[in-house]
């Protein structure tokens, strides 16, 4: 980015396309509101059935002492918020890449749940679609709902599956 006024064109720019590719809000916040614990990676150990099974998952993901030392290397983020996870993934992939195109060259998505890009990850070697896959919020130990309340944005733990879930993606800009 050459200039503020370029920065926040391009941040402008990704916006809309968050919005157009099916967010239902999408807002620029400074990575120290992102909040990070021990405590979210226990909830992927002890409540997820994917945890050790995918590359994006804990105990593969970045720690959350990683993410808060990788944090503070950014200091701009976009904030996603939508209503499925399959489709945060997919947008925050789409908008990696449009950052990156934009001239944000540290853009770096992260989804949201467990990836669903292979039917069976293979643990004992790289990953086969680096180019798609990244680690949600939580496997990187993000606090997503104290995040997102940082932000006014909507949250709250679901007391029916009927209800409507509100999916967080983040990425990293610069």
């Amino acid at each position: 980015m050459t200039s503020r006024q370029n920065l926040t064109d391009a941040c402008k720019v990704l916006i809309e396309k968050a919005k157009e590719l099916g967010c239902a809000q999408a807002a620029v916040i400074h990575p120290n509101t992102i909040i990070t614990g021990r405590w979210v990676q226990l909830k992927c150990k002890y409540g997820c059935e994917e945890y050790g099974k995918k590359l994006t998952c804990p105990p593969h993901s970045p720690s959350y002492e990683e993410m808060k030392e990788i944090l503070r290397e950014y200091n701009r983020a976009l904030l996603l918020h939508g209503h499925m996870s399959w489709q945060m993934r997919y947008i925050t992939a789409e908008i990696e890449k449009l950052a990156f195109a934009l001239g944000f060259y540290k853009a770096f998505g992260l989804g949201a749940g467990p990836c669903k890009l292979c039917e069976n990850c293979d643990t004992t070697h790289s990953c086969i679609r680096t180019m798609e896959a990244r680690p949600s919020m939580e496997a990187c130990g993000i606090d997503v709902y104290q995040t997102a309340r940082n932000h006014n944005f909507k949250i709250e733990t679901l007391k029916d599956k009927n209800e409507e879930a509100n999916i967080y993606g983040l990425i990293l800009l610069e």
